[in-house]
């Protein structure tokens, strides 16, 4: 009976991995799908603000219509970000490159990659936002046990 239950262990944990990875690639999708419907209402925008200028409308007109266009612009930054850290990428800030997550310079303008995230001191891997120990090597991460290591 040991087998069987250990067996239905391994089934119910397979199936909750299965059941997490499938909720990610759903959450994925309808990233994905706003990110498309954003693009769309980009264009109306543009579409909007071509035809204002066309037809000589109020400056303020034209105003609004250009805090939308950026708004929708911040929102599909956003979108973005979040579906390369899914894929474990990062975009170029000039040329808009799709790059490895972990790229220093752009491969194809060479524009350094800036960082935002903390590496180890003393092995060198990235740390997570909120971490006090390196998963890598154990090595503290504050400050002060960056002095007591120097000492």
């Amino acid at each position: 009976m040991a087998i069987f239950d250990d067996v239905v262990v391994n089934a119910k944990s397979a199936a909750a991995v299965v059941s997490k990875k499938a909720g990610t690639i759903i959450d994925l999708s309808k990233l994905r799908i706003s990110l498309a419907s954003l693009r769309s209402e980009l264009s109306k925008q543009y579409s909007a603000l071509g035809e204002a200028v066309y037809n000589n409308e109020p400056e303020e007109e034209i105003a609004a219509i250009k805090a939308a266009i950026a708004e929708v612009k911040q929102n599909i930054d956003d979108v973005e970000k979040i579906l390369d850290n899914s894929k474990n990428t990062c975009t170029c800030p000039a040329c808009g490159q799709k790059l490895p997550k972990n790229a220093q310079f752009c491969s194809t303008c060479g524009t350094a990659i800036p960082r935002d995230v903390k590496s180890c001191k003393a092995c060198g891997a990235e740390l997570q936002q909120d971490a006090n120990f390196c998963a890598v090597c154990g090595a503290k991460v504050n400050e002060k046990a960056e002095e007591a290591a120097t000492e």
